[in-house]
């Protein structure tokens, strides 16, 4: 493979590692279990959420999330940015996402915002890409509580 190749290779490659992690993202968003699931490595799978849990395997993951979060009242966000990618070899990667979460939650009339790091390992798998290994690390949280006193809710839904 020439120079020019392996370039236009590892820019593919970190742009298919982009889109794994928008995936997921846009799967947690619309309450979606599989799609949400689909992304990680069907075995050896290493998911750290902390206060969430830890979680060796995806279908683990899949039965809290869904337990959790897949619920209409609760309206979530996620966005992450700020990916630095480096491709290991051919078939591992390592990522670093800046995540910004908000949830509004119309049945506790609470709001809860975060930020936190994800740290990722990626592996190839015929072909295509895949999380092996999350680590979620919180940076901060504000938790508000909606009260008509305090704050008037013109849409929520």
């Amino acid at each position: 493979m020439s120079d020019i190749q392996k370039r236009i290779q590892r820019l593919e490659d970190i742009k298919s590692i982009e889109q794994l992690k928008y995936k997921y993202l846009h799967a947690c968003d619309d309450k979606d279990p599989e799609a949400m699931i689909s992304v990680f490595t069907k075995e050896n799978c290493e998911i750290d959420y902390g206060e969430v849990g830890v979680f060796n395997n995806r279908e683990s993951l899949k039965k809290v999330y869904t337990a959790a979060a897949c619920h209409d009242y609760m309206i979530e966000s996620h966005h992450a940015h700020n990916p630095i990618i480096n491709i290991i070899d051919s078939d591992k990667a390592i990522g670093v996402w800046a995540l910004t979460y908000q949830l509004i939650n119309t049945k506790d009339l609470s709001i809860v915002k975060l930020k936190g790091i994800y740290e990722d390992e990626y592996i190839k798998d015929a072909g295509e890409w895949l999380i092996s290994k999350t680590k979620f690390i919180l940076k901060s949280t504000l938790s508000r509580q909606i009260e008509e006193k305090f704050l008037k809710v013109i849409f929520a839904g």
